[in-house]
Order: structure tokens, then sequence, then C-alpha cells
């Protein structure tokens, strides 16, 4: 099994996603989408330890966890992912080192780019996974 350990960010009302653009084999754009900094565990590592790695792979930030947002079973994709609030401690948002920015093949591996998500137009985009998505309107839309 999969498990992965994801951030949510909240900044000037805003959700920091990764938009992830796939493309056909003709170069044209097969699906467009968004999801949360994060990713596999290595090693012995907790959820919350590869969250915070992760993060800094990615954003160059470091990070702390507030709080456990959410856990879901993916069946689909045999993946235990964890959801937290995290806050930034120390660093400003950009590209990072990790794999995900450092290709160029975007054929293969397809385009990351880091996008702002106002939380009043979070309906406007397909954020993934959806129950996330729902949770984050459902408590911080009001």
């Amino acid at each position: 099994m999969n498990k992965t350990g994801r951030a949510i960010i909240i900044e000037n009302n805003s959700i920091v996603s990764i938009k992830r653009t796939k493309y056909n084999e003709d170069g044209t754009v097969k699906r467009i989408y968004y999801t949360f900094p994060g990713g596999h565990l290595e090693g012995e590592e907790t959820f919350e330890q590869a969250t915070i790695r992760e993060v800094y792979e990615e954003l160059s930030v470091d990070v702390e966890i507030e709080s456990e947002f959410m856990s879901l079973f993916n069946k689909e994709l045999d993946r235990d992912e964890k959801f937290f609030l995290v806050k930034i401690k120390s660093g400003n948002i950009q590209k990072g080192n990790g794999p995900e920015f450092a290709n160029t093949d975007y054929q293969k591996y397809g385009k990351y780019e880091i996008v702002n998500i106002k939380i009043e137009e979070i309906e406007k985009y397909n954020l993934l996974p959806i129950e996330v998505k729902n949770k984050i309107i459902e408590n911080f839309k009001k």
C-alpha cells in the first residue's frame, strides 16, 4: 500500500496548490487538475515527516504541522493519504528542487506549477481529492 502525506497551506485566504498538466502523445493537453503539496513516505517516515520533507522539496519552505485535517483511503490507487493543516515557519514559496519540478520532460511526466487558489473561488478548480476540497469549502468558506 502507498502512503502519502499532504499539506494544506492557507495564506491570504488562498490555498497553495500544485497545478498538474498532463499531455497526450501529440502534445495536446490531456488533463489539468490541482492537488496539495506532499508525497510518498520514504523509509520509516511518519506521515507528518513526509509532509514536511515533501513541502520543502516542492515549495522551498519549512513548515510545521498544526493539525490533521483529513484521512482518506483511495482503493483505486491502494493509497492511504493524510492531509494536514500546516503553517510556514520560514522561507518564501517558490519552485522547489524536488524531482517534480526538476523534470523538463513534460510529455512523459506532465508539468507542475505552484498556484494559489482563493478560497472563495475554489469551486471553479478541479482540486483533488474532491473529498478534501469539499471539506475545505465546508470549513473555511463560511
